[in-house]
């Protein structure tokens, strides 16, 4: 069954120099991609078209030219909105690319990112005084990516310019985001745990006991920083990972849904229809013959 990393482990980039740039279309290449985090700064720049990214507990809907600024460990989402296709760039990269252990810049600028002292701006829509100051840099960035072509020297003072500007609009995390961070804490743990054992039986008082938390104030916790009730989160991410399965592997259909822990087959389809637009059987066919078109 394939996996859907929540905590992305894996090097972006090279371990020497960890920077890397992704292509994303939706939903050519990824129907969506649901709530995870990893160790770098992200930064989403859209090329074409209209999506939805979700940052902790904000909703984005953005367009072309839109940026949107994810800070390190920060749960956040990317989905169709709609019918709508999108197509965008993941700018991902690890801030010791940039600093060394006494460095200057390290210790009055990198240090409150570390720290989560201090919050981007998120959202930096197309036309604002932040993303004209950006764009540049974010053109750079994507067109010089194949750092292996000797293009290292452009990233890095690519990204020390991003960093100057985003720093510069940032602003120092309040008492009330204190306590939103250790809520995440816990929140991750939860995602972590249907990670790994969405094919089983998973019910509100499992995850509020990860949190140590009662049931009612959990699912009150939960929907505030996902906009979405743990158990709309639970089915979404279990579609998500059957759709995965159905595209990827010649899985029996019913196989692939008792696995994703769906027992009733009726609503299994059913749900999987009105999330993806299509039956199980028809969303097999059309990934299928659509695999010649996307790039290798």
């Amino acid at each position: 069954m394939q996996d859907i990393a929540f905590h992305e482990t894996k090097t972006h980039g090279q371990i020497e120099f960890p920077f890397t740039v992704y292509k994303g279309d939706i939903p050519q290449y990824i129907h969506s991609f649901p709530l995870h985090w990893h160790d770098e700064m992200e930064l989403i720049s859209v090329e074409s078209g209209q999506g939805i990214v979700t940052v902790q507990s904000s909703r984005y809907n953005v367009s072309r030219g839109d940026i949107v600024i994810v800070p390190m460990q920060t749960v956040h989402a990317i989905e169709r909105k709609d019918n709508c296709a999108m197509k965008y760039y993941n700018i991902l990269f690890s801030l010791s690319v940039l600093d060394g252990a006494d460095d200057i810049c390290r210790k009055k600028y990198f240090e409150p990112l570390y720290r989560n002292e201090i919050s981007p701006m998120i959202y930096v829509p197309n036309g604002c005084e932040l993303n004209k100051l950006l764009a540049p840099y974010m053109t750079t960035l994507i067109q010089s990516r194949h750092a292996e072509n000797g293009n290292e020297l452009i990233i890095k003072s690519a990204l020390f310019a991003a960093l100057h500007h985003i720093i510069a609009f940032s602003h120092p995390l309040t008492v009330g985001k204190a306590v939103d961070a250790d809520n995440y804490d816990k929140l991750k743990k939860v995602l972590l745990y249907v990670r790994r054992h969405y094919g089983e039986r998973i019910t509100v008082k499992t995850a509020a006991d990860i949190c140590a938390y009662s049931c009612s104030h959990f699912m009150k916790i939960f929907k505030s920083m996902t906009g979405q009730s743990f158990t709309e989160y639970l089915i979404d991410f279990r579609l998500n990972v059957a759709a995965n399965a159905i595209s990827l592997t010649t899985d029996r259909i019913t196989d692939i849904a008792f696995d994703c822990g769906f027992e009733n087959l009726s609503y299994f389809s059913r749900a999987f229809s009105d999330k993806f637009g299509v039956t199980p059987s028809e969303y097999r066919k059309n990934t299928n013959s659509s695999d010649t078109k996307k790039p290798t």
